[in-house]
């Protein structure tokens, strides 16, 4: 953090709730600090109607120097944005500023001044129980809240300084946790970039602290469970220290994880939800969650969703048809990891891996869709989903295997998958060419020919034969 970000931070948290009340007179300091043309932004978020969902969003914009200044909407990944309600602009001195909108961005004649903003969202979701769980990341119930930074905030589309201050009252007396820097009810995000994946937590839910390889591991659990929470969060920390072990460093220094109960649960569904986002990784798990099943592959979600900040974030896929790389690998090393941590024994890992080559095997897809071609897309169709997860794991150990065997025990698909993030300088994508290559460098195989047949046939015959000796 430059020395610059530490002394606004500190005189930001100085001027406290005064600064959220106030129209920011006195703020000289911001004008001094802010670098010419990097204006600094904070923002403030309090709940406007709690039986509606509406929370009211304000922000200062301080140091600018152009004459007009624009904030958007972000896009979601399904394609959904925000609908901010009754928007509007003033001058710090009270005077009513011109906007207009286009394209839900939102651009203020602000001729060079500094200016606040206000606007109020609506939270609510007519299915707040969809199979869907990517819409209910952010929501607001009598308890607690949970509140996603895309699904909030207009973001800037203008150059503006690190360190966004964002100050967070839900009610009176509510905790919050975040995967930002959080200081009682205030959040930094460091890098404007990760404001739209910011996620804040606040209300009835428990929070604990722990530092594991280098990051900062903060859990944020919720309800009641068969287990105390620090029997959970020693779990998640063995899974994290493994994960970071494997690739010898994360890719962020701080990661909010979440426990809730899955309310989305049933025949078509399924028991057990992870989503990731950024620095945050949301779990929704099965309240009949039995204690004994801390030290079983229901843990697996936790190993899966923190695997996807290398495979999956930081090594992102190119497309949608090296899904099953990202997730099936992701997949496959989330139990190994539960063997690592001790989490898991082998005769659990064997069992785990046949019955999920029997749940393949009795796909209806399996016969006509290959791996490759699998989506999980709106998470609707399971058979689909689980041709992507289960398919993708198996195709995973088929080629970790072959890899093993092609370089005499010397290269397996967790050197090749670190070499590819090397190679992307651990920020990039991801695609079967990468993956290819990196298998070249380490193992002098080209499997070009072998993948083909492995993930883009449907019922692969290398699958089949290997796998059938889990029986």
């Amino acid at each position: 953090m430059s020395s610059a970000l530490q002394k606004r931070i500190g005189i930001a948290l100085f001027l406290g709730a005064a600064i959220a009340a106030s129209a920011f007179a006195g703020c000289a300091y911001f004008e001094y600090d802010a670098a010419p043309g990097r204006p600094f932004i904070l923002y403030n978020i309090t709940l406007a109607d709690s039986y509606l969902g509406i929370v009211h969003v304000s922000g200062r914009v301080l140091g600018s120097a152009a004459r007009t200044a624009s904030l958007g909407t972000f896009l979601g990944a399904d394609g959904k944005r925000m609908e901010p309600i009754d928007f509007g602009a003033k001058g710090l001195d009270g005077t009513q500023l011109s906007f207009r909108e286009k394209d839900e961005t939102w651009t203020i004649e602000s001729k060079g001044r500094d200016f606040s903003f206000e606007y109020d969202v609506a939270l609510t979701v007519d299915d707040r129980h969809s199979v869907d769980v990517r819409d209910i990341m952010t929501f607001i119930d009598a308890d607690r809240c949970r509140l996603l930074g895309r699904d909030v905030f207009l973001v800037p589309e203008f150059p503006i300084e690190e360190g966004i201050v964002v100050d967070f009252v839900m009610r009176p007396g509510w905790r919050v946790s975040s995967s930002a820097t959080c200081i009682r009810s205030r959040i930094v995000v460091n890098d404007p970039a990760d404001l739209p994946f910011t996620m804040t937590v606040s209300g009835e839910y428990r929070s604990l602290e722990r530092r594991v390889g280098g990051s900062e591991i903060v859990l944020a659990i919720a309800g009641s469970w068969s287990f105390s929470d620090e029997e959970f969060f020693d779990v998640v920390c063995r899974i994290v220290s493994e994960e970071i072990a494997l690739f010898g460093s994360s890719p962020r220094s701080r990661y909010l994880i979440i426990c809730d109960a899955n309310n989305a649960a049933g025949e078509d569904r399924f028991d057990y939800y992870g989503v990731h986002y950024g620095a945050s990784m949301m779990l929704l798990l099965d309240r009949n969650l039995d204690r004994s099943e801390l030290m079983d592959t229901p843990m697996a979600i936790i190993a899966h969703e923190f695997f996807h900040n290398w495979n999956g974030e930081a090594l992102a896929p190119a497309g949608d048809e090296f899904l099953w790389f990202t997730e099936g690998v992701t997949n496959y090393y989330s139990y190994y990891v539960l063997l690592r941590a001790g989490v898991i024994s082998a005769a659990q890992l064997e069992d785990r891996s046949r019955a999920i080559f029997e749940r393949y095997r009795s796909n209806p897809y399996a016969a006509n869709v290959s791996i490759g071609e699998a989506a999980n897309s709106d998470m609707s169709d399971k058979n689909m989903v689980s041709l992507l997860y289960d398919g993708g794991y198996l195709a995973a150990r088929n080629l970790d295997e072959r890899l093993r065997e092609d370089s005499g025990g010397r290269v397996t698909l967790v050197d090749v998958l670190k070499r590819m993030y090397e190679n992307a300088h651990g920020s990039g994508t991801a695609d079967e060419s990468s993956l290819l290559s990196a298998v070249k460098e380490l193992a002098g195989s080209d499997l070009s020919g072998y993948l083909q047949t492995l993930v883009h046939t449907p019922d692969p015959k290398p699958l089949v034969s290997r796998a059938s000796a889990l029986e």
